[in-house]
């Protein structure tokens, strides 16, 4: 009966990668030659990897567009990631995997995020997902622990801009801040050329 089970899971976990083959990459139309593959895809950090455990698992999630996230051939994927939020404390699995798959970033464009503030935590839409978009300075990873362990952890204790006295973590202000949080220039990531 354990190898019976462990052949489904593998037949899953093939049927499943079968999926990344759909349109969702392929030629970009850029003079190559070759077919290219996704390996990755990312809408909201420690989705992906911090609930689906099976690296066989995971790289078959990553290959498949998000429209596939809750196709019958993803389902025992869906039910590895409800168990590793069964195990983490998650007060409710089920709604909490409804809310970030399929994993794509809503955003709705009707939520103000005023300067100084978070856009990632800003707002839940009815299915429990962040649909605030999220800001270069938001510390996605802290509200996903809060949300993914129903408060049991908050933090990952690294915040963007770095804790004081550890002047190797964090990152630099972005362009034109005066201090973190504060109004940035366009280009935000570096000065202008």
């Amino acid at each position: 009966m354990k190898h019976l089970k462990k052949t489904a899971t593998v037949l899953a976990a093939l049927s499943l990668a079968g999926l990344a083959f759909l349109p969702a990459c392929g030629n970009g139309g850029n003079g190559g030659t070759g077919t290219f593959v996704q390996v990755e895809r990312l809408a909201r950090p420690a989705i992906n990897e911090g609930l689906i455990v099976t690296p066989d698992f995971l790289n078959a999630f990553n290959q498949i567009p998000p429209t596939a996230d809750l196709s019958d051939a993803a389902a025992p994927v869906r039910a590895e990631a409800l168990n590793t939020l069964t195990a983490v404390g998650n007060a409710n699995p089920a709604a909490t995997a409804g809310a970030f798959l399929p994993d794509v970033m809503r955003i709705d464009t009707t939520v103000a995020s005023p300067v100084g503030t978070a856009a990632y935590a800003n707002c839940l839409n009815a299915a429990g997902s962040p649909c605030a978009g999220r800001k270069l300075e938001d510390d996605v990873i802290d509200v996903t622990l809060t949300v993914v362990t129903s408060g049991g952890i908050t933090t990952d204790n690294v915040s963007y801009a770095g804790e004081p006295g550890n002047p190797g973590q964090g990152h630099q202000k972005l362009n034109g801040q005066a201090d973190f949080n504060q109004a940035a220039v366009f280009p935000f990531l570096a000065p202008a050329n």
